[in-house]
């Protein structure tokens, strides 16, 4: 990875409402202050919960309004079931969180405090701060909501693991 480049960090944090972006996209509320309205956000959350949505390949944004993309029309299309399917992709294949997989991959008991993800944040998320604990505590509830759809990680407050380990144990 270059030195400028950076990996953006989720700063919403219900799983619930992302999901719902687009749907509400394809039932015309499609700016901002349409997302307002909705979920009774504040225009800051509502940018949040939009560039969650976009980050995770659903949306796009054309001037001042949002569209669904492709796979955000897929999405739309499919059962609650399949859409969570595509959710649990799109979290995986997001940098961050790929990112963030890796790392437990390759880490001693397959464990990551929450201090050694706010120095990878910090390391390649451009930021600092005040600003590292609140973007880990939403990269917190996204993994968490990995694991209770996938089972793949134990998240708590203090720590993730993967819930199996990527060494294998070979038997003399």
């Amino acid at each position: 990875m270059g030195e400028n480049f950076y990996l953006k960090l989720p700063q919403a944090d219900d799983i619930t409402k992302i999901s719902d972006i687009p749907l509400a996209i394809e039932d015309g509320i499609n700016t901002p202050a349409r997302l307002c309205v909705r979920y009774r956000f504040n225009r800051r959350q509502a940018f949040y919960y939009l560039q969650a949505a976009e980050s995770l390949g659903l949306i796009f944004r054309r001037a001042n309004k949002y569209s669904l993309t492709r796979e955000g029309r897929r999405y739309t299309s499919l059962t609650p079931v399949r859409r969570k399917e595509i959710l649990v992709r799109s979290m995986l294949f997001s940098p961050i969180v790929a990112r963030i997989i890796l790392e437990l991959l390759i880490s001693p008991h397959n464990r990551l405090t929450r201090r050694q993800v706010m120095d990878i944040a910090a390391a390649h998320a451009g930021i600092s701060g005040t600003t590292i604990p609140r973007r880990v505590q939403s990269l917190f509830s996204w993994l968490s909501w990995l694991s209770e759809e996938t089972g793949l990680l134990n998240v708590s407050k203090a720590n993730i693991s993967m819930t199996v380990s990527s060494r294998t144990q070979h038997s003399s």
